[in-house]
């Protein structure tokens, strides 16, 4: 056989057994691949802010060109007692061009205030893009969770149903009591309730998600254990990271077009100049032309340019108390979060090293002591829905400490 058969009788052989094998299932989704996910993915919020920032960027550029020009076509000196443009030597067809010329200064203050808008308007899409994070971060955890506390209560159910059984068994024997029966009926029907709700949430969570990986990843099980998130920054650079914050740096943008505003209006009580030319037709004598050169005289200045410079220098006093006011509710948002973080993770220090273990060790010793006869069946019930309680509450407290850790991420950033 030639090598090309040989080629193509292996490449048959590998297509036929991709055929045979079954698809595989994807793989569990984790929190690392849903934020890249949702970062390479282009959200329209980010995408209307960067149109935004470039219209405001080329307003910037169209400032600096001069107006246009205006043009003036006319009939002067026309006689009113007949009407007739040929009785009279000074009758005459006008043509005039008149262009203002603003200061150079002006229009460069007006480029500058528009690409101060413009990078306030970028630094509000790394706003945007800050929120898209941790809201992927808090619904995969949120879905997490959920996921984890259905698997328990499904497990849990199941040895409920063997319980049921037991004492299913022991009453048609004669040896049981028929509440028991009842009882494990109830807690049955109780699991069942809550398994709904539980698949409720995980639906909620998943459609969260999907708003920013899209259906098929958030369809994907999660990924079976905690994620590890960036490292927390410390006190003070944590502090210092406020200042850097996507909302801060948007509002020193603001003032600083506010300060633009202000040399804008200080620059209106210079004189704006324009120059004028002018030409005439005249039938039956010398054409004639016309230049001149005219200038805006800021005579009222208390009632427009002085109005006009208190009310930009009030506004940027306005944008810098908003930046403080801002920087006081971030600081706020930081230690609420940060409090809640350290007590979180001490109140799971305390499930994971006693209060599990004993739950443990209070169902086994319940167990052998109905077994022994010396416990009744409802305890052994109790005991049992107490474990899971506590499992599950260990869980939510686990995560509810990395969902207060994304928001102090969404605070400072990830650290690097």
């Amino acid at each position: 056989m030639s090598m090309p058969a040989i080629a193509a009788f292996a490449a048959a052989l590998q297509l036929s057994t991709a055929i045979a094998q079954p698809a595989s299932e994807p793989s569990p989704l984790s929190l690392a691949e849903a934020v890249l996910i949702a970062g390479q993915t282009e959200d329209p919020a980010i995408g209307s802010l960067r149109s935004r920032a470039v219209a405001l960027e080329r307003a910037g550029e169209a400032a600096m060109a001069l107006p246009d020009p205006t043009l003036r076509v006319g009939l002067a000196n026309l006689p009113l007692s007949n009407l007739d443009p040929n009785s009279e030597a000074m009758t005459q067809m006008q043509v005039g061009v008149r262009q203002v010329i603003p200061s150079n200064a002006s229009r460069h203050l007006q480029r500058e205030r528009q690409r101060a808008q413009a990078q306030g308007v970028l630094a509000l899409g790394g706003l945007e893009q800050r929120l898209i994070t941790r809201s992927v971060r808090l619904a995969w955890l949120e879905a997490y969770y959920w996921e984890q506390a259905g698997e328990l209560t499904r497990a849990r159910r199941e040895e409920i149903r063997q319980l049921s059984e037991v004492a299913t068994a022991l009453f048609a024997s004669g040896r049981g009591n028929s509440h028991d029966v009842i009882r494990v009926d109830l807690e049955t029907a109780l699991l069942d309730a809550r398994q709904i709700e539980i698949d409720r949430q995980i639906g909620t969570a998943r459609a969260q998600l999907a708003r920013y990986v899209g259906a098929a990843a958030a369809g994907r099980d999660m990924l079976p254990r905690l994620p590890v998130l960036p490292a927390l920054p410390g006190g003070d650079e944590a502090l210092d990271a406020l200042a850097r914050h996507p909302s801060v740096m948007s509002r020193n943008a603001r003032i600083e077009a506010s300060e633009r505003e202000i040399d804008l209006a200080l620059e209106a009580y210079n004189p704006v100049w324009s120059v004028d030319a002018g030409y005439g037709v005249r039938g039956s004598r010398s054409d004639v032309a016309s230049i001149g050169v005219s200038v805006q005289m800021p005579i009222f200045s208390q009632r427009r340019q002085d109005e006009s410079v208190a009310g930009a220098r009030q506004m940027r006093s306005a944008e810098e108390l908003g930046r403080r006011a801002l920087l006081l509710d971030l600081r706020r948002q930081l230690d609420e979060d940060w409090i809640r973080f350290q007590r979180l993770n001490e109140t799971a220090m305390i499930y994971e090293t006693g209060v599990l273990e004993r739950a443990r060790e209070t169902t086994a010793a319940v167990l052998a002591a109905y077994e022994n006869e010396q416990a009744d069946f409802a305890e052994l019930v109790r005991s049992e829905l107490a474990l899971l309680d506590i499992e599950l509450t260990l869980i939510r407290t686990r995560v509810d400490a990395l969902q207060a850790h994304s928001r102090i991420l969404f605070l400072t950033g990830d650290v690097q």
